[in-house]
């Protein structure tokens, strides 16, 4: 739904007259005594010449003022100027800000029902058409869907007509597009003048090529007329008017081939203009129907809003030339389409000159950087100048690694400029702590130690932040792993408080920029990424009174709210202290309560500046924390949004609790390597039987010797006592004792280790048996039970694989035999395992 607010005063609607020989006259009703351009014709379009009076900028106000850089107001660094537009044509400059609906529906690609005359509103790449039936008069409040500032209404060249019997006809034709501004008042004509001041090149005679070097705005002004050319030298204008008002004196004298014998034109007073007056001679600003009438010429004052040029920094005292221009876009149809500009000179004294001027290099006076870092300095000296640093580099700009004090001499026609001393302070190297690398086994936990004089700081291959500190515990690991450590030293701690958002109100130079339209209360939408305390806020204003400011959440719930007195602040702002913490979401919008600015102001405008004209720097952004997306404006319809305006809360005071701003500087990252053993199983008691130097794991499996009998062979628990009488004896088969029923089998005199032992104590579970042990040659191994795969191996007696003698499927009373030959003298196992047992039993070899 667009949105139409109408402030109405009735227009008038000009017709054509019926022809009547006893009245001679020339009316835009009556043509009998209107002239062509050409004496020749009587049948002709009137057309208008619109000119820019070099005389008149000059001569009104005493000609351009200009200000200096540093003067106390708003016209510091401006060259105001006036300027006069005087219609030298046959015919008047009528634009009309209606048309016929029809028409011109046709002509837009539109279709409308309406009949008659409609106004047309250009939004965007569309074309709204209203009834003028609803549009009595002023067009002030009309807005498209996503601008709170009034639409640009499409304007209408009137061409008049003179007809061979003397009547008066017209035709209608598209010409720009006019804008209320609400500062003035009333519509503007869009673009209508462009000021720019340059350097004159004597080689070209065009100004329009001529060097620029301080642009002016592009000047939208209503459409009127202000006076007329005048009856002598006694009169007002005297002087703007003239058959050629492009070339002034000054303009001339470099380029006399121009000059036709009149030194800057011949001056034409309201006499001179056949059909003076045509037109009327009372257009003024309405929305209907402005205009200068010929012989007639609008002017517009230094002392109005836009009537200036922004004089850039840096510039030379000196002559320039203002170069203006009117209807620079051609948008309205003339007689002489050539004739629109002009040229004056003008001598700046309040600039620069040549005994030298202030430059600065664009940093702090002080700046601490790390060792190994780099700094650009720069300054605001123009591009053109020379440059000699203190380094004897002779670029613009300069890199810097090392400590020392830098300034910058720079020269141009203006003299030259000295900048600020720049101190650079580069840091000692940040020693890199002192680090080990940690072996541990699979699933277990690492603990990484490091020592360092600042802030050790833990990450992973990615850079990430694991931890801060002497010591970091890492999750359960199951393979080698590296992490990195660097040591950090604070060099500047970080401030108390963040700011963003627009430091200050600014001004496009539209006019219009300070305060919405009365129908719009505004504010501003934003993301919080992270949760924040909003401190405060500062606002513009030249009214004071009562406003609450609310926080509301995307669902327009208010969720905060503080209502206050704001005073009058001038240029100078006011704080509103808020302290209001707000959780991570998106889509809030920061704004005003507008039912109680419609108590207390009459309108939903809270009257509080706000900056237009895209000049703010949409998106504020604190990475990770604020984004600051967007102007919100409503009417009472909804909000929308739009980049174009920063809406009244400026310089958002924000408490850093993440430490944004702390300069710090680090060490070379140091890699940790966690190196992951193979878990293993088995006894880890050095006490006992069946101990397993390579174990990391204890799995409750250790046996011990009883003291008695028992002996321990390679880990199993050799029971000797074979009477059974708890005494280690000849009777029993005791290692060291003789036994008269074992076999000396290596004629030592003594029953030992290498001595065959009954064959009972070798069968092991019914299952698996060994003989002959000891054994010097042939061994053989008995399986008493049936598996389907089984897997026979031999070991040595520290566990380490010595052969696998067998695979396959066994059957009951399998006998295997190894030729253990080639082996030493010592203890070995027969390891027999299948699906469901594991078997060991140990044996000797004495050779």
């Amino acid at each position: 739904m667009k949105k139409n607010i109408w402030k109405l005063i009735l227009g008038s609607i000009f017709t054509i007259g019926i022809y009547s020989p006893s009245v001679a006259q020339c009316t835009i009703n009556d043509a009998t005594d209107c002239e062509c351009e050409d004496p020749n014709q009587t049948d002709c379009d009137l057309l208008p010449d619109i000119q820019l009076s070099w005389f008149g900028i000059i001569d009104v106000s005493d000609g351009p003022t200009e200000y200096a850089q540093d003067y106390n107001g708003a016209d510091a660094g401006r060259l105001r100027i006036s300027a006069s537009t005087p219609n030298d044509g046959y015919g008047p400059l009528t634009v009309r800000g209606v048309a016929d609906c029809q028409e011109f529906a046709t002509y837009f690609n539109q279709n409308t029902s309406f009949e008659g005359d409609c106004v047309f509103f250009e939004c965007e790449d569309e074309v709204i058409i209203v009834n003028n039936t609803d549009v009595l008069g002023s067009s002030t409040g009309y807005y498209c869907e996503n601008s709170d500032q009034p639409a640009k209404q499409i304007t209408f060249q009137r061409i008049y007509h003179r007809n061979s019997d003397g009547t008066m006809s017209y035709y209608d034709r598209v010409a720009g597009t006019m804008t209320y501004h609400p500062t003035h008042g009333h519509n503007h004509s869009d673009d209508w003048g462009v000021f720019t001041l340059r350097t004159m090149d004597p080689n070209e005679p065009d100004p329009l090529n001529w060097p620029i070097v301080s642009d002016g705005a592009k000047m939208g002004f209503c459409l009127m007329d202000y006076g007329t050319c005048g009856t002598g030298e006694g009169s007002t204008y005297y002087g703007h008017c003239r058959d050629e008002n492009r070339y002034s004196p000054s303009y001339l004298e470099t380029f006399p081939q121009f000059n036709d014998g009149t030194n800057g034109g011949t001056i034409k007073l309201n006499s001179d203009f056949p059909n003076f007056g045509l037109g009327g001679g009372e257009y003024g600003c309405s929305p209907i129907e402005q205009g200068i009438s010929a012989g007639w010429l609008d002017l517009y004052g230094e002392w109005l809003e836009d009537q200036w040029i922004n004089l850039e920094p840096g510039l030379c005292n000196g002559v320039y030339w203002i170069i203006g221009e009117v209807d620079k876009n051609n948008d309205y149809l003339e007689s002489n389409e050539e004739n629109n500009w002009s040229a004056v000179p003008v001598t700046l004294t309040q600039q620069l000159d040549g005994e030298g001027y202030d430059i600065q290099i664009l940093s702090e006076d002080q700046i601490s950087i790390c060792n190994g870092e780099i700094i650009t300095l720069e300054s605001n000296a123009p591009a053109n100048n020379s440059f000699l640093w203190s380094n004897g580099q002779t670029t613009s700009t300069i890199d810097v690694s090392e400590s020392g004090e830098y300034s910058l001499t720079s020269t141009s026609e203006c003299g030259e400029g000295e900048s600020q001393t720049v101190e650079v302070i580069v840091n000692a190297a940040v020693e890199s702590p002192i680090v080990n690398n940690v072996t541990i086994q699979a699933g277990e936990i690492a603990t990484l130690n490091a020592t360092a004089d600042g802030n050790i700081v833990w990450q992973d291959m990615n850079g990430n932040v694991l931890e801060t500190g002497n010591t970091y515990n890492s999750e359960p690991l199951f393979e080698n792993t590296t992490y990195y450590v660097l040591n950090e030293n604070v060099i500047t701690e970080s401030p108390e408080f963040i700011y963003t958002g627009e430091s200050q109100h600014e001004c496009d130079g539209s006019g219009n920029c300070d305060y919405s339209g009365t129908i719009y209360n505004g504010g501003l939408r934003f993301d919080c990424n992270s949760s924040f305390t909003l401190n405060s806020v500062t606002v513009f204003t030249e009214t004071e009174g009562e406003r609450t400011i609310e926080l509301r959440n995307s669902n327009q719930e208010i969720i905060n709210s503080l209502t206050l007195n704001i005073p009058a602040t001038g240029d100078n702002g006011y704080v509103i202290n808020l302290n209001w913490s707000i959780s991570e979401g998106s889509d809030y919008i920061l704004t005003t309560d507008e039912n109680m600015n419609n108590e207390i102001f009459g309108d939903n405008n809270p009257l509080l500046k706000r900056t237009t004209g895209g000049l703010a720097a949409f998106p504020f952004i604190i990475e990770n924390i604020l984004e600051i997306k967007d102007g919100a404006y409503d009417s009472g319809d909804g909000f929308g949004f739009n980049e174009a305006y920063y809406y009244y809360f400026y310089n958002w005071e924000i408490s850093n609790q993440w430490n944004l701003g702390e300069i710090s500087c680090v060490s070379d990252v140091l890699e940790v390597n966690v190196l992951v053993g193979n878990t293993i199983s088995g006894c880890t008691d050095f006490d006992a039987c069946n101990y397993n130097s390579n174990a990391t794991n204890d799995d409750g499996s250790c046996v011990f010797v009883n003291g008695l009998c028992e002996s321990c062979v390679n880990g199993i628990i050799v029971d000797n006592d074979l009477d059974d009488d708890n005494a280690c004896d000849e009777s029993d088969n005791c290692p060291n004792t003789y036994n008269p029923e074992q076999t000396d089998s290596d004629n030592d005199g003594l029953g030992d280790e290498c001595d065959s032992m009954p064959l009972a104590i070798q069968d092991y579970q019914n299952t698996l048996s060994i003989f002959p042990n000891p054994a010097q040659d042939m061994v053989n191994i008995n399986i008493l039970k049936n598996s389907n795969n089984a897997f026979v191996r031999i070991l040595n007696n520290v566990g380490e694989l010595i052969a696998t003698i067998y695979t396959g499927p066994i059957n009951e009373n399998n006998n295997i035999k190894f030729d253990a030959s080639m082996l030493s003298s010592g203890i070995y196992v027969v390891h027999y395992y299948d699906h469901d047992s594991s078997i060991k039993l140990p044996f000797t070899i004495c050779h």
